[in-house]
């Protein structure tokens, strides 16, 4: 039997949802057939938007469930573990690669990284590598916003909508208004949910305190545990100087080169847009991660039985919050999970349809986009039974995909900083990353490699060395437009 308390969960859940379909179809109706319009929005978005559609795409499972899984684990050292050099090197990052990217789709029309790496070294394949890449790294990125998605809404109605039904439902929402309202679509319900779930994060994180008797009382509950283990992060395995750094690099490197944010670089309406959301994305994240990493550090204390720590957040929202609340706060989940699944999925769907059907195929561009939504449709498909197969937790899952992005980041960067690079440079740079990355995944590289880091740090530093080989192995092609683009760049970072 239905509890009231479930109706009244369900019952808030379904009208949030409701208003991010309206939200969505109302931006599908100010969004034409054109190419440029559906996967690219114009190029219009202004700082508010922008810095929504880059912050909340970036706010994925991983924030939401995730971290606080982590902080469960290993104590409040997971907000450092995921974001000390990322806060700090992402607006740098946007304000001088970002702001070169920005250039070049403006002066060259380009809309996916593909274009702008086969125009940049005038390659004929190296779009496609790339957006092959992208697609490897990316699924499993979209499979942690539907695994969270679906241990959410388990978690919270307390096995009223199972795992499966949970993930079906929130990728359907998505669905409908990405393939309805395309780039605009997701920037404008990004803006709303991003305010959703900031707001959602900070009511709760001064909530459950305040019923836990204040801060110092949920913070030194924590410290009981195990002689304080918890509060220091010494000796527990994650937070080892070496693995540290290996994480600080992989988040700071990967998360800026991912295909979602790299394409909404270039949506931009002016620089000023870019420079206004370089400022403001640091506080962004600052109020995000804190009271996510805060509150499954406090969950230790209250919830020392949970067998998986990916459902602490879920867990303290269900025990703590009124029923009224938990409506509000289920809802609040969803938004930066689904903010997430919009962006990486239509950015997937774009890549194929410029990187493939344009590039490859003679095609209008209503077709285009038809191929677009279909590979749109394919992603979620895929994501689905993958979320539905996983055993992994979302850190495991999301970390091994960070560490693919972040080795794409200097053979992509080459594009906008190395004259003398060539396409064999990113050739080799790429495949070299890939192929070691998943040497040491399955075992076919020893650990001791590694010499106590990531596999992530000895692979970036024997990329480096071949990319440079490579380089100097090969001659920049005469046709290729590196005059033109070292003009573009002049007076710029």
């Amino acid at each position: 039997m239905v509890s009231t308390a479930n109706l009244v969960i369900l019952g808030i859940t379904g009208t949030y949802l409701l208003a991010v379909l309206g939200v969505g179809q109302y931006a599908s109706r100010t969004t034409t057939a054109s190419r440029e319009d559906f996967l690219m929005a114009d190029r219009s978005f202004n700082t508010v938007v922008l810095l929504a559609a880059l912050f909340a795409t970036n706010m994925t499972a991983v924030v939401m469930i995730g971290a606080p899984g982590l902080a469960y684990r290993t104590g409040a050292g997971a907000y450092g573990f995921f974001v000390s050099l990322f806060a700090f090197l992402f607006p740098v990052f946007v304000m001088t690669i970002g702001y070169r990217i920005w250039l070049v789709g403006k002066r060259f029309g380009h809309i996916t990284p593909g274009q702008i790496v086969n125009h940049r070294w005038n390659a004929d394949y190296l779009g496609l590598l790339l957006m092959v890449l992208f697609t490897v790294w990316t699924v499993p990125y979209v499979l942690v916003g539907v695994q969270g998605a679906g241990i959410t809404l388990e978690a919270i109605t307390e096995g009223l909508v199972p795992y499966w039904l949970g993930a079906l439902v929130t990728l359907a929402v998505v669905g409908f208004y990405v393939y309805q309202g395309g780039m605009r679509g997701t920037g404008w319900t990004n803006t709303f949910q991003g305010a959703v779930f900031i707001v959602f994060l900070l009511a709760v994180f001064l909530w459950v305190p305040l019923e836990l008797g204040g801060f110092d009382e949920a913070t030194a509950a924590v410290a009981q545990i195990n002689d304080g283990v918890f509060l220091d992060r010494a000796g527990i395995p994650p937070y080892a100087p070496r693995t540290w750094f290996s994480q600080a690099l992989i988040v700071a490197f990967g998360a800026f080169v991912y295909p979602h944010l790299f394409i909404r670089y270039m949506t931009a309406n002016s620089v000023k847009t870019l420079k206004n959301t370089s400022v403001l994305y640091p506080v962004a994240v600052i109020l995000t991660w804190v009271p996510a990493v805060l509150l499954g550090f406090w969950g230790l204390a209250q919830f020392p039985d949970i067998a998986n720590p990916d459902f602490i957040l879920p867990t303290v929202v269900a025990e703590l919050l009124p029923v009224w609340a938990i409506g509000f706060a289920l809802a609040g989940i969803l938004a930066a999970l689904m903010s997430s699944l919009d962006g990486q999925v239509l950015t997937l769907s774009t890549m194929f349809s410029e990187d493939v059907v344009h590039e490859f195929f003679e095609a209008d561009e209503a077709t285009e986009i038809w191929y677009s939504r279909v590979f749109l449709v394919a992603i979620f498909a895929a994501a689905y039974a993958g979320a539905l197969l996983t055993k992994d937790s979302i850190v495991d899952t999301a970390t091994f995909a960070f560490s693919g992005y972040a080795l794409m980041f200097f053979p992509i960067v080459a594009a906008f900083y190395w004259k003398r690079s060539t396409k064999t440079t990113a050739y080799a740079g790429l495949v070299w990353g890939f192929v070691l990355i998943w040497a040491f995944d399955l075992g076919l590289l020893p650990e001791g490699l590694t010499f106590g880091f990531l596999p992530f740090v000895p692979i970036l530093v024997s990329q480096l060395l071949v990319m440079i080989v490579a380089t100097y192995a090969t001659s920049v092609p005469d046709e290729a437009p590196v005059e033109e683009y070292e003009a573009l760049f002049e007076d710029v970072w």
